[in-house]
């Protein structure tokens, strides 16, 4: 499609020419609009085939249909690069997108660790694509993993089949389903990824330190909330963000650490980046929300792996967010049932909390209203970094010509708080439940069909689809 040419400095929106004759756009969204790098201004979007077919100024485009969103914003949908859908056999991936759905996240990307059998080959990654087609809401890209040994060759197929990368961990959660895999076995997957083209992404915890630490917490008699945290000190987890970044300093593979949780974890990704490392790191959103504090206050329900940390540590995560040095912001979303949280001693409970019915109020409130960082940065860690880490740009992640159409109509100004009694979310509980916030999902859009419109989930399982990386092998 011809634009009509713009000025330097002039608005990001398109001004059509006059002269052209455009068909009719299947649907045209109009709205405060957030283009990429820009501040959110008064434009619209036309949809033509699922797609952003066009970018105008007000009252520029013609439609079959209209979505107009009057003073609110139109965002891209949220790209959610963690979450895990069938950890929680009762959760599953209907009941996460549709989670997902009522949060304005268009596109999850689904951690390998199913319960009972982790996605190690690519017959299993393909069974769990044909999955996604029949359950999923909104849309879903997939991460892999490699087998505790003897699974290298699986790499080169799973990466042809379309996985955004591969999730390990230096922390053993379970023998089989989440087990880590050994530092040999790590260094010559690393080569085999590098060579790929893909990516490695690490859980990063010292196995032995945890272990040995919880054995002597035990021993004293502890079972208490903060023994969870004592038993997972910040180095901890900094140590094997150093070893991982080595391993990538020795094989040239590119590298992602999920959740990190300390400002010095973020310190040695930027020194490994010095050093000609291609490597990135992610926090969560309780990370960023939630202290140590609410570990010692609600139990269980707020226990995480790596813990949350203290007040302190979270005032330096938003420095770093303020100041461009985390590269993006999940979840890390799991749903336990209430069931699954409740135990004699939090050693015996699950780790992990539910996010994605939340996540993009939750964020926009803390970092938008409260604390005045511009939306734009908010679209970044939310939408646009996550999908170029993954290979998901340019389809996902933006509001550009040709990219799918993922829109979140979001109301900035509407109050509300957190019940966990009216969850769409079916774990039924919340960490932040009692928590106000400012800013509400009023519709959302997944490549221009409704899936979340006046309050309630409106897709159906089977309207979603899978993602590939466009992460390629190379010869």
């Amino acid at each position: 499609m011809r634009r009509s040419p713009r000025p330097a400095g002039s608005s990001l929106l398109f001004n059509l020419s006059h002269t052209e004759r455009i068909p009719p756009f299947d649907l045209v969204v109009a709205g405060r609009v957030a283009l990429p790098g820009a501040a959110p201004e008064s434009g619209e979007l036309g949809i033509r085939d699922g797609r952003i077919a066009a970018i105008g100024a007000p009252g520029t485009l013609a439609g079959h249909s209209r979505l107009d969103a009057g003073g609110a914003l139109v965002l891209p949908g949220v790209v959610d690069a963690h979450v895990h859908t069938r950890s929680e056999p009762a959760e599953g991936l209907t009941r996460a997108t549709t989670a997902a759905a009522a949060g304005g996240v268009t596109t999850i990307v689904d951690m390998p660790y199913d319960d009972p059998t982790p996605i190690t080959t690519a017959a299993a990654f393909s069974r769990k694509v044909a999955d996604v087609g029949r359950e999923a809401i909104t849309d879903v890209a997939l991460w892999a993993t490699i087998a505790r040994s003897g699974g290298l060759d699986e790499v080169r197929p799973l990466v042809a089949a379309g996985a955004c990368g591969f999730k390990v961990s230096t922390f053993e959660t379970h023998p089989v389903r989440f087990p880590r895999i050994p530092d040999g076995e790590l260094y010559l997957a690393m080569d085999r990824i590098r060579d790929a083209g893909s990516l490695i992404a690490f859980h990063a915890e010292n196995d032995e330190v945890v272990r040995r630490l919880t054995q002597d917490l035990e021993a004293q008699g502890r079972s208490d909330p903060a023994a969870h945290a004592d038993s997972r000190p910040p180095v901890s987890e900094t140590e094997a963000v150093g070893r991982a970044l080595e391993f990538a300093v020795a094989t040239g593979a590119r590298v992602h650490i999920v959740h990190a949780t300390t400002g010095r974890s973020f310190t040695l990704v930027e020194r490994a980046r010095g050093d000609g490392v291609d490597a990135t790191a992610e926090t969560c959103l309780h990370y960023l929300l939630l202290d140590e504090a609410a570990l010692l206050h609600q139990g269980a329900r707020a226990k995480i792996n790596p813990p949350l940390r203290s007040h302190r540590e979270v005032e330096r995560l938003w420095d770093l967010l303020r100041r461009g040095r985390i590269d993006f912001i999940t979840t890390d979303h799991v749903g336990w049932g209430r069931e699954r949280k409740d135990a004699a001693s939090i050693f015996a409970a699950k780790s992990g909390v539910p996010g994605l019915e939340l996540f993009l109020p939750l964020m926009f409130t803390e970092a938008v209203r409260r604390r005045g960082l511009p939306t734009n940065l908010l679209v970044r860690m939310l939408c646009e970094n996550p999908a170029r880490r993954l290979g998901l740009w340019p389809r996902k992640g933006g509001l550009t010509i040709g990219a799918d159409a993922d829109l979140v109509l979001f109301d900035p100004e509407r109050s509300w708080r957190v019940d966990e009694a009216r969850p769409v979310t079916p774990c039924g509980w919340s960490p932040y439940s009692g928590r106000q916030v400012v800013g509400a999902v009023e519709t959302v859009l997944v490549r221009g069909r409704e899936v979340f419109a006046r309050g309630e989930v409106v897709g159906r399982p089977g309207q979603g689809c899978w993602v590939p990386s466009q992460h390629a092998p190379t010869d």
